[in-house]
């Protein structure tokens, strides 16, 4: 299986899913048209889990979301969930910002929402020397 490498933008997100099942989103997902963005990502998660790797690990370091971006995630950690269901370990680690206390809450409710436990963990900033 092909790895799925998308390279950051100003609207769109640096996406890096390995074969191996290490999976990381970074950045903002705004885009007008996040359907098209997101599309590809969820034919990958679907592919991969036909013959996942024994660990899956989906690591979240997200800046803001829109409405459908928020929709095409919540799809993708179902998929995550049912392979989870199946059997195999996996982990969700959402990363964010010290103060940025709206991330926090939309990473519980999609934590709450799709059944998957997150871990949590706070973004310190590189002291300036």
């Amino acid at each position: 299986m092909n790895h799925l490498v998308i390279t950051q933008t100003e609207q769109t997100p640096h996406v890096s899913f390995l074969s191996n099942g290490i999976m990381e989103i970074s950045g903002k997902s705004i885009d007008q048209d996040s359907l098209a963005f997101w599309q590809p990502v969820i034919s990958w998660v679907k592919l991969y889990a036909a013959k996942p790797a024994t660990r899956t690990c989906l690591n979240l370091f997200i800046e803001s979301l829109d409405t459908s971006s928020s929709s095409a995630l919540v799809e993708v950690l179902y998929l995550l969930k049912d392979l989870s269901k199946e059997g195999h370990a996996v982990h969700v680690h959402w990363n964010y910002e010290e103060n940025d206390l709206d991330m926090l809450e939309l990473g519980k409710d999609m934590e709450q929402l799709t059944q998957i436990v997150f871990t949590f963990d706070v973004l310190k900033p590189f002291p300036i020397a």
